[in-house]
C-alpha cells in the first residue's frame, strides 16, 4: 500500500521546486523571453511568469515514485521511462523556445512507440464486440495505441491556457483511473494515480488562482503520456475495462484538440497554429461580456477555470460509472462529443452578435507634464500583431508618481490612455486586453 508520507514527499518536492522557480525565473530563461510570452496570440497572462511547474511535478513524482518501485509492474515502469523523451524535448522549448510543434509531436510518438516496444502492451479494443473485431487486423492495435498516447501528451499541452485549468483537469482524470484500478486490483497504478495527484496539488496552489507559475511543455507532455498509459494498461491488463470508458476520462483535453484540428481545417489554416479560439479562450473573455465590463480583469482567468469544472469533471465521472460498460460509455462519448460541438457553436454565435459588443474603457485625454527625464518601464516595448506594430511606452515622472501609458503607430498621432496606473504591470495589462480583445485598430491613434 502507499505510505501517507510518500504523498506528502510529492507534495512538497512540487511546491517547493515550483517555489524555487517562481522565485528565480532568471535561472531558466532571459527577461525578453518572458516577456516576449505576453504577445503569443494564446497567452491569457499579462505577466512574465516561468513555464516550468510541470517539470516540477513530473521530478516529484519520480523522487516519490523511488520510494514505492518495488511496488510497480515492470509494463507500468518501462512505460513511465519511456516519457523522458518527450519531457526532454518539452523542457528545451520551455528554456529555450526553439523546438517546432511538428518536433513535440514526433518526439511524442517517440515516446509512445518506445512505451510499446519496452512493455509490449496495447490497446486490445474499446469495449464493444463489432469495433473490437478490427483490432484483430494486423497493425490497427498498434496505430490506436500510439494515436491514444501522442494525441493525449499534445491534447493536454493545447489546454494548458487558464490558471488551473490542465491541473485540475489532470487531478481531476487521475482520481478517475485510481477508481477503476480499485476496481480492477491494480495496486501500482493506484500507487501512481496517487502520487502524480499529490504532486500536481503542490503545483495547483501556485497555479491557482494567482497563475504565478505555469505548467509548460515538458509537464504537459509527460503527465499526457503518463494519463494515457495508464489508462492502456488498465486495458491490456483487464479485458472488462472499456476502451470507450478511459476515452471519457481523457474526452475533454483529447475532444478540444481533435475539434479545434477540424475547426483550423475548415478555415483553411495550419492546424499547428495556435489561435485563441479554444473552448476555454471563449469562457474567458466572454466573462467581461455576461458581466457587462469594457475590459477583462485580471481574475477572470481563474473564475473561468471554476466554471470549467463542470465540463471536464462530467465525461471522467460517467467513464468511472460505466468503466466497464462498453456500450454506454460509447453512447455517452457520443453524447459529449455533441454537446461539445453545439455548445461551442452556440457560444460563438452568441457572444458575437450586437448586443455584447463592448464599450472601449479607455479615452484620448492630456497626460501631465513630464518634461525632463522619465522612468521608462520594461514592460515597454513594439508590439507587434498581424502585422501592425504599436510602439507602447509606460513611464512615470518620478517613483513616487503613478504611471502612463502612451502607444503610437506609423502615420497615427500618440494615444495617451485615460486614467492613472498604479503600477506598470496594470498599465501593460489594459493595453493588452484591448488589443487582444477588440484588435491594432483600437490600440491606435487617429491618422496624422
Amino acid at each position: 500500500m502507499l505510505d501517507f508520507w510518500v504523498l506528502v514527499l510529492a507534495f512538497g518536492a512540487s511546491l517547493v521546486l515550483s517555489t524555487i522557480a517562481m522565485a528565480r525565473p532568471e535561472w531558466f530563461f532571459n527577461q525578453e523571453r518572458m516577456i516576449s510570452d505576453l504577445s503569443a496570440k494564446q497567452a491569457q497572462h499579462t505577466r512574465p511568469t516561468p513555464r516550468v511547474g510541470g517539470a516540477a511535478v513530473i521530478i516529484a513524482v519520480v523522487l516519490a515514485g523511488t520510494l514505492v518501485v518495488d511496488q510497480l509492474g515492470r509494463d507500468l515502469i518501462w512505460a513511465l521511462l519511456a516519457g523522458v523523451i518527450v519531457f526532454a524535448v518539452g523542457l528545451r522549448e520551455d528554456i529555450m523556445r526553439d523546438v517546432s510543434p511538428k518536433t513535440r509531436l514526433l518526439a511524442a510518438f517517440a515516446a509512445a512507440a518506445a512505451a510499446v516496444a519496452l512493455t509490449g502492451q496495447t490497446v486490445p479494443g474499446l469495449g464493444v464486440g463489432q469495433i473490437d473485431y478490427l483490432f484483430g487486423w494486423i497493425g490497427v492495435g498498434l496505430l490506436v495505441t500510439l494515436l491514444w498516447s501522442a494525441g493525449s501528451c499534445h491534447a493536454l499541452n493545447l489546454i494548458d491556457g487558464l490558471n488551473g485549468l490542465a491541473s485540475g483537469y489532470t487531478i481531476c482524470a487521475a482520481f478517475g483511473f485510481w477508481v477503476i484500478a480499485g476496481h480492477t486490483g491494480d495496486r501500482d497504478i493506484q500507487i501512481v494515480a496517487g502520487i502524480l495527484i499529490a504532486a500536481l496539488l503542490g503545483f495547483f496552489v501556485l497555479n491557482w488562482p494567482l497563475g504565478r507559475i505555469f505548467m509548460g511543455d515538458a509537464g504537459a507532455y509527460a503527465i499526457g503520456h503518463t494519463l494515457a498509459w495508464l489508462g492502456i494498461l488498465l486495458m491490456a491488463r483487464n479485458p472488462e475495462v472499456a476502451g470507450f470508458a478511459m476515452l471519457l476520462i481523457m474526452f475533454w483535453p483529447v475532444g478540444d484538440t481533435a475539434f479545434s484540428m477540424i475547426r483550423r481545417r475548415l478555415r483553411r489554416k495550419a492546424t499547428e497554429q495556435p489561435d485563441r479560439l479554444h473552448f476555454h479562450h471563449l469562457v474567458v473573455r466572454a466573462l467581461p461580456l455576461v458581466l457587462s465590463r469594457g475590459l477583462r480583469r485580471a481574475r477572470d482567468n481563474s473564475v473561468a477555470t471554476v466554471i470549467m469544472v463542470p465540463f471536464f469533471a462530467a465525461p471522467v465521472i460517467a467513464g468511472v460509472w460505466f468503466w466497464d460498460e462498453g456500450v454506454e460509455a460509447a453512447f455517452l462519448l457520443l453524447f459529449f462529443t455533441m454537446l461539445f460541438m453545439s455548445t461551442y457553436a452556440f457560444s460563438m454565435d452568441y457572444f458575437s452578435s450586437r448586443r455584447f459588443r463592448r464599450r472601449t474603457g479607455w479615452g484620448a485625454v492630456q497626460v501631465p507634464d513630464m518634461a525632463g527625464e522619465v522612468e521608462l518601464s520594461r514592460l515597454s516595448c513594439n508590439y507587434v500583431q498581424e502585422a501592425t506594430a504599436v510602439d507602447v511606452r509606460i513611464q512615470r515622472a518620478r517613483p513616487d508618481a503613478s504611471w502612463t501609458l502612451v502607444t503610437s503607430a506609423a502615420g497615427m498621432s500618440d494615444l495617451q490612455w485615460d486614467g492613472a496606473f498604479e503600477t506598470d504591470m496594470e498599465a501593460w495589462q489594459m493595453f493588452l486586453s484591448v488589443a487582444k480583445d477588440q484588435g491594432m485598430r483600437a490600440v491606435m491613434g487617429q491618422s496624422d
